[in-house]
């Protein structure tokens, strides 16, 4: 597969990882969602996946070990097991949808909710644990069918205004056991295979540079900027996979 790429369509593939790598180690969300409809405009669809998702695990692994000591571990453990226990059947599932549709349904989700909460609307939970398992068996089923698996955890997470260091630390902690799961599950479909891996350690050197990057600009935000920051990334990604949709369905 390597060796298949042209030297341009190369670049592109590690400017695409550069930009959303950087996103995703800042904010703990939006490689996925950054990543798949620009590289679907360089990559044949079967092997994007199989692409970035160990690249993301590997990203929520360097995010862990930045937070380990903030991460909630309860919280991290409810949306783990309820992710855990959806991501096997949600896989099993993904040669059967039609991708087109899903990310039609996604992305205009994920754009409503992302869009009431930048209006300041906030909804009153007040189960907060089982919401959590709602978000989490969400997150365990979009993982595997599309790619994405932080934003509806990060979009509860902001509703519920949660800190920017609690956030980062539960969402990767979460998405690392999520990942492993979805990763393993992919391996033994084919999904992931030595051509993936071998483009995917390619990138290593791309991935420090995001995180040299990424510990750059942590140093400027706060919780509040950080919490808009993670709702504009996420309706905007959204928005730019719908347009890449578009782009490739002309």
């Amino acid at each position: 597969m390597i060796l298949d790429y042209e030297l341009a369509t190369f670049i592109a593939i590690i400017a695409i990882v550069l930009v959303a790598g950087t996103v995703k180690v800042t904010l703990g969300v939006g490689f996925a969602l950054i990543a798949t409809p620009l590289l679907l405009l360089v990559m044949d669809a079967d092997a994007v996946v199989g692409f970035i998702a160990p690249l993301i695990l590997l990203q929520d692994i360097i995010i862990l070990r930045q937070t380990w000591k903030y991460v909630p571990w309860r919280s991290a453990g409810v949306l783990a097991i309820s992710a855990v226990i959806i991501a096997p059947f949600a896989a099993l599932l993904q040669t059967e949808l039609d991708p087109d549709t899903l990310q039609i349904a996604i992305s205009l989700t994920i754009i409503g909710a992302g869009v009431v909460l930048l209006s300041g609307v906030k909804f009153s939970i007040k189960n907060e644990t089982r919401a959590l398992v709602i978000a989490g068996g969400i997150s365990g089923a979009l993982f595997p069918l599309a790619g994405i698996s932080g934003p509806p955890v990060a979009l509860f997470l902001v509703n519920q205004r949660w800190e920017m260091t609690t956030m980062r630390a539960v969402l990767a902690a979460f998405l690392v056991v999520l990942e492993v799961v979805t990763i393993v599950t992919f391996a033994f479909r084919g999904v992931v295979d030595g051509d993936s891996l071998a483009l995917d350690a390619m990138m290593l050197p791309v991935l420090a540079v995001a995180v040299v990057i990424s510990a750059i600009v942590l140093r400027s935000i706060d919780s509040n900027r950080y919490r808009k920051a993670v709702t504009g990334v996420i309706v905007s990604s959204a928005g730019l996979g719908l347009t890449s949709l578009i782009i490739n369905s002309l």
